[in-house]
């Protein structure tokens, strides 16, 4: 009789390491998904602060082209950045506000913070990057958010 229940006993024990087998592959397998998502995500947010860096090089390149005494002053500008289908992944905003050395233009387009007496005329430039949420890239939006001061 005794040899029954240790056979009864064997097979709850074999039953019970297999589900706990079980158990650490599931857990293992939901361990590779996040990363593998996080990973997907920090690509994503890097590629971002690329295009914010970018995009403002370009906008001080824009904006040194001006001439702010006329009737023209670049105040944003908006750039789509497309992937190699044509399919619109990044929405970039950018927004330019000056100070002024000396005196305001004479246009008063310009977003102006302030007209100053330093020896140099200077942007704010705030530039918002942001995921289209058409392209479906990541199930979490991005939005990276930079600000810089550059001379005019």
């Amino acid at each position: 009789m005794s040899t029954i229940k240790r056979r009864g006993f064997a097979m709850i024990l074999a039953i019970f390491v297999v589900v706990l087998v079980a158990l650490g592959g599931v857990l293992l397998l939901s361990n590779v998904t996040a990363g593998s998502n996080a990973v997907g995500v920090k690509y994503l947010h890097s590629q971002a602060e690329l295009l914010a860096t970018s995009a403002t090089e370009f906008a001080v390149m824009r904006a040194q082209g001006f001439d702010t005494t006329g009737t023209n002053c670049l105040n944003n500008l908006n750039i789509s950045v497309q992937d190699s289908s044509g399919v619109a992944t990044y929405d970039i905003n950018v927004t330019i506000q000056y100070s002024f050395e000396g005196a305001e233009p004479v246009n008063n387009q310009c977003n102006t913070l302030a007209v100053g007496t330093g020896n140099q005329s200077m942007m704010l430039i705030d530039t918002i990057v942001s995921t289209n949420t058409g392209a479906n890239l990541s199930t979490e939006a991005i939005r990276v958010h930079k600000r810089t001061w550059q001379k005019l």
